[in-house]
């Protein structure tokens, strides 16, 4: 019997005939599939205990990319006593299978900010806002992101130490990402340059997604090295100029954020404790200007925790400086504004917000073709099995390029990120969902005969800076966020010139085999201009700028009190017992994706706290 579909249903099968060899071999299957998932997650253990009161050596505010390394590494020290504070709770299984990175969005697992709408900006975006998701479990936004490793360049952190952090040379910090990393990629490990670029035996593992398409976006990988971008082995090696196939977060098709690599090994530790679903309200400040605690609240019931050491913030670029200005560390005008007492005027806190911003460059061509749905459910079943198909790898493609204005330069100035989407795909309507009418269904529309590939073109060193600032003085109550996107004019004119440099992709051999052309944003205010024109661009760009999901900076680490808030060990200016540690503290932004260089900056955060307590550890 069949449905009225045409299609035998699930009661209709099972009724035929059998004699329950094959139907026994067909449940067992689906027990091994259900079983299978088991084996994908980390086992967490409950929430510890806590009384009001209680003390700690250490307290550490966020299990994030940063919080799990520190807690980690300080608990190495039997004798300290830490304590690790996190508002979420644990991983869902999606966060732990690569292919589902972006079904966090808008959950409980994202703390779902979003910027603050300015008139001037984002004006085709809906709401004129752009969304800033940050993980809010266990591992952080290492749980949420697309799980793209790079350290970044020796002259990005010759920067910092120029600004006066000694501790911050760039021949220093390598020795704590090598550290960190424990690369695993066989084929990439028989390069000798590659082997000696990595760390071998660290607990942040970097792999290399299995691809599922790799024909496909081989082709593209032609496409960028025609245009100039030469492709690499592995592009760290290559000092981040050319293109090719990135190093993951990730293994066995599982991603690795920090949770799993550092803190799930550490659970039974005697010396420390984990409590989740937990929120800080503020640091508790006594009047000699040391840091004693924090105030929580868990269960509905606010409770006060002491620290014998030290407060470590590592609640991120926007909960960090949030932190700090509800306890009343940060500009004396504004914190009065919000009727919070100033304990500490600094005037930096919150200011200095930088991010990768993304331009979108969609390229839609006939190539390839319908979303086949029974290599969907194929994908299920290789993932069960091995942990191969799709769903081993994220959404994003595992390739990207990075390129300069000029073909001789030694720094790239762009990087570009990249998305396939099949034709019709419903995902490709959702990721143009953000804009307004009538771009978002003139794109709707072409989707439904085209495949659509979404170039992310980013600009890697922005000179406009935003900030973070406190909406209210209630901690529930999250901040203004104004990233400031093209405040300085120098960024439209660079982003502009490398946007027009990236679209022209479409007149490689591969993009024209494929009958590809640029599409173009209908915007009414943009539609004198010539598509990929100059003026084209620097009319559309401040309009339909998104983010790469790379803030940093609010809490920035420099010698001076006025212009940064931590000092090059990582401690506030004129607090005792309280550090930042976390992307926050960058004085200026990398020139790549940030989570590498924030599991650095907690590797180099830990040693400087060893070393502040007369603890030298032979590496």
């Amino acid at each position: 019997m069949y449905s009225q579909s045409g299609h035998c249903t699930l009661k209709d099968s099972c009724m035929k005939p059998n004699t329950g060899a094959a139907f026994q071999d067909i449940l067992s299957t689906y027990h091994f599939m259900v079983a299978s998932t088991c084996l994908i997650t980390d086992q967490w253990q409950p929430s510890a205990d806590i009384k009001g009161f209680d003390t700690y050596d250490f307290i550490v505010v966020g299990a994030g990319s940063a919080g799990c390394v520190l807690a980690n590494r300080l608990t190495e020290i039997t004798q300290w006593r830490v304590l690790l504070i996190e508002a979420g709770g644990d991983p869902p299984i999606e966060s732990y299978i690569p292919q589902f990175d972006q079904t966090l969005r808008k959950t409980q697992y994202d703390w779902n900010y979003k910027t603050a709408p300015t008139g001037r900006i984002n004006q085709a975006n809906v709401g004129e806002i752009v969304h800033w998701p940050r993980g809010k479990m266990l591992g952080g936004s290492s749980g949420i992101n697309g799980m793209i490793y790079f350290e970044g360049l020796p002259d990005d952190y010759e920067k910092w130490h120029n600004l006066g952090n000694p501790e911050w040379r760039p021949d220093i910090l390598r020795k704590f990402f090598k550290k960190s990393q424990s690369l695993q990629d066989e084929k990439l490990l028989q390069n000798p340059l590659i082997r000696n670029t990595y760390g071998l035996h660290g607990p942040q593992i970097i792999n290399t997604f299995n691809s599922t398409y790799r024909n496909l976006t081989l082709n593209v990988l032609s496409s960028y090295n025609e245009m100039g971008f030469k492709i690499r082995e592995d592009l760290q090696t290559a000092q981040l100029l050319g293109s090719g196939i990135f190093r993951a977060t990730a293994y066995n098709g599982r991603r690795a954020s920090t949770a799993s690599t550092y803190l799930s090994y550490i659970q039974n530790r005697t010396n420390f404790k984990l409590i989740k679903n937990t929120l800080v309200l503020k640091v508790l400040i006594d009047n000699n200007q040391r840091a004693y605690g924090v105030l929580l609240k868990q269960k509905g019931k606010i409770m006060k925790i002491f620290a014998r050491l030290e407060v470590i913030l590592s609640a991120g670029t926007i909960n960090s400086p949030q932190l700090l200005m509800l306890s009343g560390i940060g500009e004396k005008n504004h914190l009065e504004a919000k009727r919070i007492q100033c304990k500490v005027d600094l005037p930096a806190v919150g200011k200095n917000l930088q991010d990768h911003m993304i331009l979108t460059v969609p390229v839609f061509s006939n190539y390839p073709g319908y979303e086949n749905t029974d290599e969907k459910y194929l994908d299920v079943a290789l993932y069960a099995y091995n942990r191969t198909g799709s769903w081993a790898q994220a959404r994003i493609a595992d390739i990207l390029a990075f390129f300069a204005k000029d073909k001789n330069a030694l720094i790239p100035d762009y990087q570009s990120h990249l998305i396939i989407f099949p034709r019709n795909s419903t995902q490709a309507k959702n990721y143009f969902s953000i804009y307004k009418e009538p771009i978002a269904q003139t794109f709707a529309n072409l989707i439904e005969e085209h495949s659509v590939y979404i170039f992310q073109f980013n600009l890697l060193h922005p000179y406009s800076r935003g900030n973070i600032s406190l909406n209210t003085n209630r901690p529930v109550d999250y901040p203004l966020i104004y990233p400031n996107y093209f405040d300085d004019t120098r960024d439209l004119d660079a982003a502009v010139e490398g946007v027009q440099i990236l679209s022209e992709i479409v007149n490689t051999n591969f993009f024209r085999s494929i009958n590809a052309f640029l599409g173009r944003y209908n915007w009414p205010e943009c539609n004198a201009y010539k598509t990929n024109s100059a003026d084209y661009w620097r009319c559309i760009a401040p309009q339909i700028v998104t983010t790469v999901y790379h803030p940093v900076g609010t809490c920035a680490m420099g010698p001076n009190p006025s212009a940064s808030v931590v000092d090059s060990r990582l401690r506030v200016h004129h607090v005792k017992g309280l550090r930042v540690i976390d992307a926050s503290i960058m004085p200026n932004i990398t020139s790549c994706n940030t989570n590498g260089p924030t599991i650095m900056i907690a590797e180099r955060g830990s040693d400087l706290i060893k070393e502040d307590y007369g603890i030298v550890e032979l590496n």
